[in-house]
């Protein structure tokens, strides 16, 4: 069956998405029904519309790296979900197929290579001290975790990336206003986002005039290279910029927020943070899996599926952290366990738009969680977890604050 094609369906499904959560840990318990076999399930979308929702990890990983799945948003009746603007923006790869994708991803490839990454620990190491150090001043013992550190440091890291050194505490300011292209509301996304495009198209001009040992510099020679115009390269590394902030420091805190709610993991991470933090973060990206809504697909060609027809003109969501916690893949999934002997999850996505700087973010969260640790060691919550904010709107999920002391 289909969803075109039914001709006994309700007016309305059952399910609608997105769904709110039964407790701020697990997915919604609405997309995995009593009783059903976890193949694709029909939506209705609160944005309107109607779409296949797809839970199992199998079958998100199998459609990821689906060919007749297309990325672009420009496709007529493409959902309105948060991130699908419903035209194409220029170098905004995200939204892509190939061989436009790959042209304009490749600009920063060579930029987010696993020796890439390794490379800039030293600097990351830096930028972290910096940020505690200023977290930790003038003898305080209790701070907000979130707006005080986790929040800021994509953004420090962004600025060395960029090259950034005339107004640090400037670059750093515009990229918490930026935060916004994250917010729940479309509206504030969409003028959030177009100052960002501003903010980084000055930068941009700036290092074509002088360039500079710094990504943007290298973003515009490529992009000439690849016969790409300057467009091209604000969208390119607005994009790189938006998706770097929220989810980088949701990771960051969630993480400590992880540890902190389980003594003997508190106790490990205290004890040699160098040699847990890193497992930490890996089962945190799983754990929280803070992309919530998962990315959509429009279906090209028709493709079966457990049963069911995905025809050409359909759209599909592939939900994340279902797959994640799906059962026949992470044991006990509902638990925070950095001894899990593989933890295959798809946080960042499989297939062609496999996130570029999740290694990046991932590196940044484990330094993060080494040194906070080592310079901290008696952090504990300074508020009951039950009083904790959830950003349930939000397209990155997460907590607004999270007051420690120590």
């Amino acid at each position: 069956m289909s969803i075109t094609e039914s001709t006994e369906a309700p007016a309305t499904c059952p399910v609608r998405f997105p769904a709110a959560r039964e407790n701020p840990v697990a997915p919604p318990g609405a997309y995995r029904p009593e009783g059903h076999d976890g193949g694709p399930i029909e939506v209705d979308l609160a944005y309107g519309g109607r779409a296949w929702l797809v839970t199992r990890h199998a079958d998100v990983r199998a459609l990821l790296g689906n060919g007749r799945l297309s990325s672009d948003a420009t496709v007529e009746g493409y959902p309105q979900i948060p991130l699908s603007y419903g035209r194409q923006r220029p170098g905004v790869f995200l939204s892509m197929d190939p061989p436009e994708h790959e042209r304009v991803r490749n600009l920063l490839s060579r930029e987010f290579s696993a020796g890439a990454v390794a490379a800039r620990r030293p600097a990351v190491e830096q930028l972290v001290d910096r940020l505690l150090d200023r977290f930790t001043a003038d003898g305080r013992r209790s701070g907000d975790l979130v707006k005080e550190f986790a929040d800021l440091l994509p953004c420090y890291v962004s600025g060395y990336l960029y090259g950034v050194t005339d107004d640090y505490e400037g670059f750093v300011r515009q990229c918490i206003n930026a935060r916004a292209t994250h917010d729940g509301s479309l509206a504030k996304r969409l003028v959030a986002g177009e100052r960002m495009r501003r903010f980084l198209g000055e930068l941009l001009d700036a290092r074509d005039r002088e360039p500079g040992d710094d990504l943007l510099s290298r973003l515009l020679a490529n992009a000439r290279t690849a016969g790409l115009g300057r467009e091209d390269v604000v969208g390119a590394a607005t994009l790189l910029l938006a998706a770097s902030l929220d989810a980088t420091a949701a990771v960051t805190s969630m993480t400590v927020l992880a540890v902190l709610r389980d003594p003997a993991l508190t106790e490990r991470l205290r004890t040699d943070p160098r040699r847990w933090a890193a497992a930490a973060v890996e089962e945190s990206l799983r754990y929280w899996t803070v992309i919530q809504h998962g990315p959509v697909r429009a279906v090209t060609e028709d493709i079966e599926l457990a049963g069911r027809t995905l025809r050409k003109g359909e759209f599909v969501i592939l939900h994340l952290h279902s797959a994640n916690w799906d059962p026949a893949v992470f044991r006990h999934p509902e638990q925070f366990d950095i001894d899990r002997p593989a933890n295959p999850h798809l946080s960042f996505g499989h297939g062609i738009h496999r996130c570029l700087g999740g290694g990046l973010g991932t590196l940044e969260a484990t330094i993060a969680l080494e040194r906070i640790f080592t310079a901290l060691p008696g952090l504990r919550l300074d508020i009951a977890e039950d009083d904790l904010a959830y950003r349930h709107d939000d397209l990155v999920y997460g907590v607004r604050g999270l007051p420690v002391a120590w």
